[in-house]
């Protein structure tokens, strides 16, 4: 008896010994599976660029994982005590894995011989996430276990419930319960109520299955599920059970997740941001970056100009048009009209608004930023503020007859008004207003255009403009943000700021890595600029801009159309003293709009409405939009003659006033010339034939 006692207990300990050994075997080889403790001490969970717009509401992240952070702080107890009731009811109890629920998970996979069952804890659950993947294989599963215990040595419990709420997926590329949270219900997790919380918590099982979006009817079965064992555990009263049962489904799916509308602009900063930090990080670093735009605006005004451009191709019949493709396909040759916004802050360069083009999905091209384009009479405030700070003058006279510049014995341009009238004698303010050809072709032509070309440098365009005569009329190529930041210039006393397009970036710990302030530069006396814009003032109250009177926005606002030749591009660029705001369109291959398809008519029915929205949310953030453009010391006023120029002289003529830097207005009722000509040499009978003679050879 007592050696088969012994014999038992030999083999016995040889199995235990055998089974201890393949046991220890076992973990020691998937232990150098797994990753070092290093690693898992310092585990942080990724997230993308958090995109914030200037109003502070969050409207994109880039991220590899669509995922925003949270903090356990932020997590409310019926959230926490939501998943705890469905997936780990031992979670305080346990250290990474509950052996009960385990053992009963392993028995059920064995007699069905699937390994479907889960049993795994909120511990191995993240232990899958954060380092193995999804395969429900038995090696995974030792693992899985192994790192849990990890974890757990590791993290306090709020800590593993906080990356665990940031690391869960919730299908459609949604990571993390603020991410969801947003994306749902448009608010932040620390607001779900009891209903929201159960719903999102029930989504974890299967996201895709349980989305309130593709299947609402299993959702909020699933939902009601999760309510009913936080009634059972005595996490909610019956009052909360009954009210959160009875709670409407209401999803808001728009205000986290930006749209089309304000991608051109996040495309840009993308690329800015890559730039700066490298795109690793932008994706995956936790940056948070605070930008100029005005999101609200940014909708509008992309809705008002396709509402406009889809109302000219049906007027119009274009052959191609912007609804024969679906707005959701991708890459595609746009034939159809096509479209920009720019809106800037005069005095601090924030860019507001930037629409690209009327749908980023069908061409990422920004036609903003990277299309060269002619800017036709547009162009022309560059031309007269040269002229300014020539010597010219409001009141100067300018002689609009017929001229034909020649070179090297041939016609080299003859310059002509849009409507192929003359005027005969003209001051510099009426032939801005109706924007004659003939009388700023006569001027380029005086104080050389190279000095054009040398301000438009200075005012910030970077294309390459040769100095021809016939950059008069707006010849060369512009990329547009530029041209309509150059007319912030006359709005900011004389002041060049370049576009700003985020104020701040911070790291995840909210330490600033880079801030963007407005660094003004005067590039023209503030006195030219001022007279600039009462030039420009004009071409709004009486000129070719006039509709945007007549249509009824009265602010102080100043501004000038552009057409080109065969009407290929059409602008508006205005400006009121806090925003400086220009459209265009025209089509990607260049080619006409049709006849009539001026600046006026193309672009002025979408700059009204978006200009008197931008006004309009000015007035209801408590600044006074009534305020006129402050006038520099310096400038005086003068009664003059409306036919001369010249200070009056005779009983019966017509008297106006006018603005003058002081010392440069009239002294004189008359001379021999009797205008106010300058120079004189373009008096009447000696401009008639001019001969050009170019710096650079001529290319055009």
């Amino acid at each position: 008896m007592k050696k088969q006692v012994i014999k038992f207990l030999k083999i016995f300990f040889g199995l235990f010994l055998f089974m201890t050994g393949m046991i220890s075997g076992l973990f020691w080889f998937y232990s150098r599976q797994l990753p070092p403790i290093s690693e898992v001490q310092s585990y942080q969970v990724n997230s993308g660029t958090e995109v914030y717009d200037s109003k502070g509401n969050l409207i994109h992240i880039f991220a590899v994982e669509n995922r925003k952070l949270t903090q356990y702080n932020d997590l409310p107890p019926h959230l926490i005590n939501a998943v705890l009731v469905v997936e780990d009811e031992n979670f305080y109890n346990h250290w990474g894995i509950d052996i009960i629920g385990l053992m009963r998970a392993i028995i059920v996979d064995i007699i069905k011989m699937d390994f479907s069952q889960g049993g795994s804890t909120i511990s191995q659950q993240l232990a899958r996430n954060m380092f193995l993947n999804m395969d429900k294989k038995i090696p995974r599963k030792i693992k899985e276990a192994m790192l849990a215990v990890l974890i757990e040595r590791n993290f306090t419990k709020a800590e593993i419930l906080e990356i665990y709420f940031n690391k869960i997926y919730f299908g459609g590329g949604i990571y993390g319960i603020e991410t969801a949270s947003y994306r749902y219900f448009g608010k932040a997790t620390k607001d779900l109520t009891i209903s929201e919380a159960c719903l999102l918590v029930g989504m974890i099982q299967r996201p895709n299955y349980y989305s309130p979006l593709k299947n609402p009817d299993k959702s909020i079965q699933r939902r009601n599920f999760v309510l009913k064992k936080m009634f059972d555990k005595g996490y909610i009263s019956a009052n909360q059970y009954e009210e959160a049962l009875s709670e409407e489904l209401k999803l808001d799916v728009h205000r986290f997740v930006s749209s089309t509308n304000s991608n051109y602009f996040l495309d840009y900063l993308r690329i800015r941001l890559e730039r700066k930090f490298g795109t690793e990080r932008v994706f995956n670093g936790g940056l948070k970056v605070y930008t100029t735009l005005d999101n609200a605006l940014q909708v509008y005004a992309d809705s008002i100009m396709n509402d406009y451009l889809k109302t000219l191709e049906i007027q119009r019949g274009f052959p191609v048009k912007y609804t024969d493709f679906s707005p959701t396909i991708s890459n595609i040759k746009t034939d159809y009209i096509q479209g920009g916004v720019f809106a800037i802050d005069p005095t601090t360069g924030y860019v507001q608004v930037m629409i690209g083009g009327r749908n980023f999905q069908h061409s990422k091209f920004n036609r903003m930023t990277q299309a060269k384009r002619q800017p036709g009479s547009a162009f022309k405030p560059l031309v007269y503020t040269a002229a300014l700070e020539k010597g010219y003058t409001l009141s100067t006279m300018l002689n609009d007859s017929p001229v034909t510049f020649y070179k090297e014995g041939k016609v080299y341009w003859e310059p002509k008004n849009y409507d192929l009238s003359y005027y005969n004698i003209v001051s510099l303010r009426n032939s801005i207003k109706k924007s004659m050809n003939v009388c700023v072709g006569k001027m380029i032509y005086d104080i050389g255009p190279q000095n054009v070309v040398s301000l438009a440098k200075n005012f910030g365009l970077t294309t390459t403009i040769p100095p021809y005569i016939s950059l008069a009329v707006g010849s060369c190529e512009v990329y547009p943000y530029e041209l309509i930041n150059a007319f912030s210039i006359f709005a900011n006393n004389g002041q060049k700021v370049k576009a700003i397009f985020y104020t701040k970036v911070t790291d995840h710990q909210g330490r600033v890595l880079e801030e963007v302030k407005p660094e003004p530069i005067k590039v023209i006396d503030e006195k030219i600029a001022w007279l600039m814009t009462s030039l420009l003032k004009g071409v709004v109250d009486h000129g070719t801009a006039y509709p945007i009177r007549s249509w009824g926005f009265l602010n102080p606002c100043g501004g000038k159309t552009g057409t080109t030749d065969d009407y290929r591009d059409a602008w508006f660029i205005g400006y009121t003293p806090k925003l400086v705001l220009g459209v265009w369109t025209g089509f990607d291959n260049n080619t006409s709009l049709g006849s009539g398809m001026t600046g006026s008519y193309a672009t002025l029915p979408i700059w009204i409405p978006i200009m008197k929205k931008a006004v309009d949310m000015q007035m209801r953030a408590g600044e006074d939009v009534n305020v006129d453009f402050p006038q520099p010391d310096g400038i005086v006023e003068v009664n003059i003659s409306k036919q001369r120029g010249f200070l009056p002289k005779y009983m019966n003529e017509t008297v106006i006033k006018e603005y003058f830097i002081d010392g440069t207005q009239p002294t004189v009722q008359s001379d021999s010339l009797k205008y106010n000509f300058y120079p004189s040499r373009l008096r009447p009978g000696r401009d008639r034939k001019l001969i050009v003679q170019e710096i650079h050879p001529e290319k055009e």
